[in-house]
């Protein structure tokens, strides 16, 4: 019984958790689970040994989607950072352009940011 299959309801239904919540630690790689087409899939006896499991330590996990302090998805591979689109694009780096971007709401000149932007980043 410990071998079956589950779908994300009945994963859910087995945490005892809403299947929003399962959805989220499958994807970022914290649950143990695979997508099959597009449909996750679990183990029972994955999802029980997880659960026995001590909680890991937060940090950056390499190759896992990840939330950023702005809500917006990352992930880390090869030690650098990516994200939205899986851009090339530092934590540091979408930071200055959401400031930019805010900079660009009060009225600054759209070009003259893009500009400075390029040359920072041929610069690196």
């Amino acid at each position: 019984m410990d071998d079956e299959v589950l779908t994300l309801e009945e994963a859910a239904a087995l945490l005892k958790v809403s299947e929003t919540l399962v959805y989220q630690l499958a994807r970022s790689g914290s649950l143990p689970g695979r997508k099959v087409g597009r449909e996750w899939r679990f183990l029972r006896s994955a999802l029980l040994e997880w659960l026995r499991a001590p909680a890991k330590e937060d940090g950056v996990k390499e190759g896992v989607v990840q939330l950023d302090k702005f809500g917006g998805e990352y992930k880390v591979e090869n030690g650098r950072e990516h994200v939205a689109m899986w851009l090339p694009l530092s934590l540091e780096e979408k930071e200055r352009l959401l400031e930019k971007m805010q900079a660009l709401r009060e009225g600054r000149n759209p070009s003259a940011m893009v500009a400075d932007y390029l040359r920072e980043w041929l610069e690196k």
